[in-house]
């Protein structure tokens, strides 16, 4: 056997260094496909499951109440309280005349969806969850479109069935239009199945006996409701985050056109605040801000009306410890 020269052992060197860079080059450029692929499912973790623009500010992590409206052959208003781990659910008929934001005036609800989706950049689930946001006064932070399920169930039939274990309904995913991410829909998922039978409550308006029929002008029937009577039935939605805390809240119109502290004041106590003080801003302002003490109140007043900490207005006379200024974007809400 011929014995290795010098030449051999710098060949094997060599060899050996090119060997070890060819594998720090591959694991190298799997570690960076790794990288982008934990990247892009974290992007998709944290955005709405469908091709839905993201209109809120916020991920839904269990602190507070959750707020859904669910769209199947019917509308309802679904909540889902965390602490109490109990769900709420309220049908909505469809004779509902309802005053529609953005200064689209008087419809009934059936028509809400198609009058949405005639707006570039608003589509029929916005429109609808905006309109009884302001119906009920109670803050809808997402919706659940099932819409195109087939066949059609309601909207306790999908609570249902996604409150069983461990897998039942993904399947309804195909059918599901949502602003809602996919870990949102993975928490609430898990929540509702730890929902005892009996913490499930199903409600109709209709049943509830605060709603009027009218007909219109033209002979059709409607039906209508007032505030009062309407928030009178609503005690299943308030947030035992914000009653606990018992934060004193003043609303300040800071716009030109009137009630809307009242307006607003009126969702905020549907939510559990103790609101003290409406009254008029000095300032106007283009954006509504909200300030006070650091608090889980004031965070969620922050999560349904702004994203802005601050204003230039000066509170030190106000006896309350949040202060909410409404500011012109909310005018044609």
């Amino acid at each position: 056997m011929r014995k290795k020269g010098w030449k051999d052992v710098q060949s094997r060197i060599k060899q050996n260094r090119r060997t070890k860079l060819a594998i720090f080059v591959l694991a190298l450029v799997a570690g960076m496909l790794i990288l982008s692929w934990v990247i892009q499912f974290t992007q998709r973790l944290f955005s709405p499951l469908g091709a839905v623009n993201q209109q809120r500010n916020y991920v839904w992590n269990g602190e507070f109440n959750i707020n859904l409206l669910v769209r199947t052959s019917h509308i309802a208003l679904f909540s889902y309280n965390p602490k109490e781990e109990k769900i709420t659910i309220i049908k909505a008929p469809d004779e509902l005349f309802l005053d529609v934001p953005f200064g689209f005036g008087l419809w009934q609800l059936r028509a809400v969806y198609e009058l949405g989706q005639t707006q570039k950049g608003m589509g029929g689930d916005r429109l609808l969850k905006d309109t009884l946001t302001s119906f009920f006064a109670v803050p809808i932070d997402g919706f659940l479109d099932f819409s195109s399920l087939q066949p059609s169930k309601s909207a306790s039939e999908i609570v249902e069935i996604l409150k069983k274990n461990p897998f039942s309904g993904l399947n309804l995913l195909s059918s599901l239009k949502t602003d809602l991410t996919i870990w949102e829909l993975l928490r609430l998922k898990v929540s509702l199945s730890r929902v005892r039978f009996d913490k499930v409550k199903e409600l109709d308006l209709v049943d509830l006996g605060v709603l009027e029929r009218e007909n219109l002008p033209d002979g059709t029937g409607v039906l209508i409701t007032d505030p009062i009577k309407l928030d009178s039935v609503l005690s299943d939605f308030v947030d035992p985050a914000i009653v606990s805390e018992h934060k004193t809240i003043a609303v300040f119109n800071a716009t030109d056109k009137v009630q809307l502290a009242g307006k607003w004041a009126r969702l905020i106590t549907n939510l559990g605040g103790n609101v003290i003080i409406m009254n008029n801003a000095r300032e106007r302002l283009k954006k509504t801000t909200a300030q006070g003490e650091e608090s889980l109140t004031l965070k969620r007043i922050r999560q349904v009306f702004c994203d802005t900490i601050g204003s230039s207005e000066d509170v030190t006379s106000s006896r309350a410890q949040i202060n909410l200024f409404i500011g012109e974007d909310y005018l044609n809400k």
